[in-house]
């Protein structure tokens, strides 16, 4: 008799896995790209991330209005 448990792993995970994934990809290709410009892309979720590439700061899974402040708050650190 075997005794051993292996997890089963659920489709429900499948959707956070792929999001988490999306995003860590468009979060390495805003950091490979060679533009001074901030970089917004949105997610399947309908949130928002961005990328500083002057400062290097991050903001993820942001409303709308969460990414506005940010950027705006970064206007006036330049």
């Amino acid at each position: 008799m075997n005794t051993s448990y292996w997890p089963i792993h659920t489709s429900s995970h499948l959707p956070n896995l792929a999001a988490r994934l999306a995003s860590n990809w468009d979060r390495l290709l805003a950091h490979l790209n060679t533009t001074t410009e901030p970089r917004v892309w949105q997610t399947s979720d309908r949130r928002w991330n961005g990328y500083d590439p002057i400062s290097q700061l991050t903001i993820d899974q942001a409303s709308a209005d969460e990414l506005r402040t940010w950027l705006e708050e970064l206007h006036y650190r330049r």
